[in-house]
């Protein structure tokens, strides 16, 4: 995938090859911030939703919720529009995630801002009892990758168009780090599994 953004370019460079990428969410942070790292704990993108975002979100949550209820409260809160930033190790942005409107069901836009082109489209899927699906498609709406298992636990596969996995995501717990895997096929350059994972455990947690 060109790209003339230096950032982007950079991050795609880091990713091609990977076997395997760590991902920990910043816990001392006003909003969510993740590093993506390699195996050797070397941050190759960082993904975050700024504290102005994350702050407004919760409260507005925390106020519906002490009128009507944890449950509509929550609603509320998915159905916000925000946007996600990644950036590249030195802090350059590189792309924005930018979700529509949508509590069950919400798209989000992956776009690179230098080019202000959408460069992939997530869709993401809540059931009722907590269960959550995704789909990466390319700008003309054909499927890129999906998921299969259990995102809420955080161990499922991201599967191709032709549905062979091409990553597998699992939590682990190490010392007191808390990191998940995602095991790569080296034959493909992981920029959208990076991101894909990334949103989803953005979401599980909202």
């Amino acid at each position: 995938m060109a790209t003339a953004n230096p950032a982007a370019a950079q991050i795609l460079q880091s990713l091609s090859g990977q076997t395997k990428l760590l991902m920990k969410m910043r816990i001392l942070s006003l909003g969510k911030n993740y590093d993506v790292m390699d195996a050797n704990q070397q941050v190759l993108c960082q993904v975050g939703l700024d504290a102005s975002q994350n702050m407004a979100g919760a409260a507005v949550a925390g106020a519906i919720s002490a009128v009507a209820g944890d449950f509509v409260g929550k609603m509320v809160a998915r159905n916000r529009e925000y946007t996600y930033t990644v950036k590249d190790p030195g802090g350059n942005l590189a792309y924005e995630i930018r979700k529509g409107k949508g509590a069950y069901t919400a798209e989000f836009s992956i776009v690179d801002p230098m080019a202000n082109a959408v460069v992939g489209k997530i869709g993401m899927k809540r059931s009722l009892i907590g269960g959550l699906k995704a789909v990466w498609m390319d700008p003309a709406g054909q499927t890129y990758l999906h998921t299969k298992g259990n995102i809420i636990r955080r161990k499922y596969q991201i599967m191709g168009a032709d549905n062979r996995p091409v990553g597998h995501v699992r939590h682990k717990i190490l010392a007191i780090r808390d990191v998940w895997e995602l095991d790569l096929d080296p034959q493909v350059n992981h920029l959208y599994s990076a991101l894909f994972a990334t949103v989803l455990d953005f979401e599980k947690k909202m």
